[in-house]
């Protein structure tokens, strides 16, 4: 039998990981801010995943569309940009939320465990 035949089960998903008021539970796939559930599209939840898994290390830009569109993608840079604005926008419905995510200019971002303000 080939491997291409072979059905192999899902990975188990990580663990919850709780970040001030920001929660992410993969098993659920769900994020709650304060206790409130924060609906994200599926790469806004991997960007937040990887970004907390991260917490409080930057995150280069490539290493984040490689690790969510894969080494071929072949779309715009920019992309990394834009998801990032738009996860901003929702956590910022969050007083405080949006502050623990840094940009960090020419290289990438950062989840950052203690919130500090005026970060871009």
């Amino acid at each position: 039998m080939s491997d291409a035949s072979v059905v192999r089960p899902a990975p188990e998903p990580g663990p919850r990981m709780t970040i001030g008021e920001v929660v992410l539970d993969p098993a659920a796939h769900l994020v709650t801010v304060d206790g409130r559930a924060l609906p994200l599209a599926l790469q806004e939840f991997r960007l937040l995943e990887l970004l907390m898994a991260n917490a409080d290390h930057v995150v280069p830009s490539r290493t984040i569309l490689e690790s969510l569109w894969g080494a071929g993608f072949s779309g715009d840079p920019g992309t990394v940009a834009v998801h990032i604005l738009r996860l901003r926008k929702k956590l910022d419905r969050h007083p405080g939320a949006s502050k623990h995510l840094r940009t960090v200019r020419g290289i990438g971002y950062v989840f950052d465990s203690t919130p500090v303000a005026d970060f871009t």
